[in-house]
């Protein structure tokens, strides 16, 4: 296991525990892979993360733009993610229960108190192929060391 990777997983951990919206939504996330300033996780749609429609809720996507842009922050060695100054997300397309979606965060800029994160959420098909469902920009406050 790469040390970037055990340390997203050690901030995941902690993340988790105090932070029941993320331990609701993301309880089946699989990290899989992290190197310096990028990871990737998958996920399965579960009814939870599902709105009225029976489609991939907008708030998931946001929820998950916004840790997947700390965990990015996290892979550059970073102990704690920062405090959200501006989030955006564009939605794309739509999942629904079963789909498996793969999440990569990116840490684009680290500054001495400023973070810019990326992240795109796609879903897979059996087939392999990626469907883009949303992407993510994120902006977020780090406090200077």
């Amino acid at each position: 296991m790469s040390t970037e990777l055990e340390q997203v997983l050690n901030v995941w951990d902690r993340i988790r525990g105090s932070s029941p919206i993320y331990a609701f939504l993301l309880s089946d996330v699989d990290i899989y892979n992290a190197q310096k300033g990028i990871f990737n996780a998958r996920i399965q749609v579960a009814p939870h993360h599902l709105n009225s429609k029976g489609t991939l809720h907008g708030s998931f996507s946001a929820s998950v733009t916004d840790w997947a842009g700390g965990l990015a922050i996290a892979s550059c060695g970073h102990d704690t993610t920062g405090v959200s100054t501006n989030i955006h997300v564009s939605y794309l397309s739509t999942a629904t229960t079963g789909d498996v979606l793969e999440i990569e965060g990116r840490a684009d800029r680290l500054g001495r108190t400023l973070a810019f994160t990326s992240v795109v959420i796609s879903k897979v098909s059996g087939t392999g192929q990626k469907t883009l469902v949303a992407q993510g920009s994120h902006t977020k406050y780090l406090k200077p060391t």
